[in-house]
């Protein structure tokens, strides 16, 4: 392909141009804003242009800095598969064991323990009974003084619905009384209570009646009209 000369320099002039307004920028750039700044610029003709606020490497250094803390993790090299077995064997050993010591807590498995073995295990058995049984008492304790609020609570509203019931009936007896008070005028002007008692406190009526009731044997015995005779008849 045949490059036009009049192109080629066209293309240099404004290389030149746009390199010149990038560089005078940078430097606004880091003096205005304090900022660290670097340019690095190939031109078609493989010649090099740059520009650092600092110094090039410092610029380059911390950028390679900064880009491995930022790289993620799975952009890393890879574990070594042998680690990744060995960690696998030892976490499934330790299950194992973890197991294995469960079943014996359970009493079961204590065919190839010892009589150390045996003894340090009811140890064992006997501290975490012993901490069971304090949690059970320290709930047993907790519920208790909770009943011992309730029946608390419970007699001091007792109490106060008996001075409620009592200042009710109080209040009624007066009421009664009152109903029952009649006053007399005197000549002085001056009323005087008379108290009546309350129909439901007076005395039951008396039968005053003398007559005495008509049996069927005292009704035999009583003489008939025709029984009686005039003066005029025994004339």
């Amino acid at each position: 392909m045949e490059i036009n000369p009049h192109s080629s320099s066209s293309v240099h002039i404004t290389f030149a141009k746009r390199r010149n307004l990038l560089m005078k920028k940078a430097k606004d750039l880091s003096q205005l804003c304090d900022a660290e700044v670097g340019i690095i610029i190939f031109s078609c003709t493989g010649q090099l242009y740059e520009y650092s606020s600092s110094s090039m490497d410092s610029v380059i250094q911390r950028y390679n800095n900064l880009k491995q803390e930022a790289q993620p993790e799975l952009d890393r090299p890879t574990v070594n598969a042998e680690v990744l077995e060995e960690e696998i064997a030892k976490l499934t050993r330790q299950l194992q064991g973890l197991q294995e010591y469960h079943r014996q807590l359970m009493g079961e498995d204590l065919s190839g323990l010892s009589v150390k073995d045996i003894q340090k295990l009811e140890s064992q058995l006997e501290m975490s009974l012993s901490t069971i049984r304090l949690q059970k008492e320290q709930i047993m304790t907790d519920q208790i003084n909770e009943l011992h609020r309730k029946r608390h609570l419970i007699h001091q509203e007792n109490i106060e619905l008996q001075e409620k019931c009592q200042i009710f009936r109080e209040g009624s007896s007066s009421l009664e009384a009152n109903k029952y008070h009649v006053s007399y005028g005197i000549d002085n002007g001056d009323d005087i209570d008379i108290p009546i008692p309350s129909p439901s406190r007076r005395p039951p009526r008396r039968n005053r009646s003398t007559t005495l009731p008509v049996t069927t044997e005292l009704a035999l015995q009583l003489p008939r009209s025709g029984d009686f005779t005039t003066l005029d008849d025994d004339d």
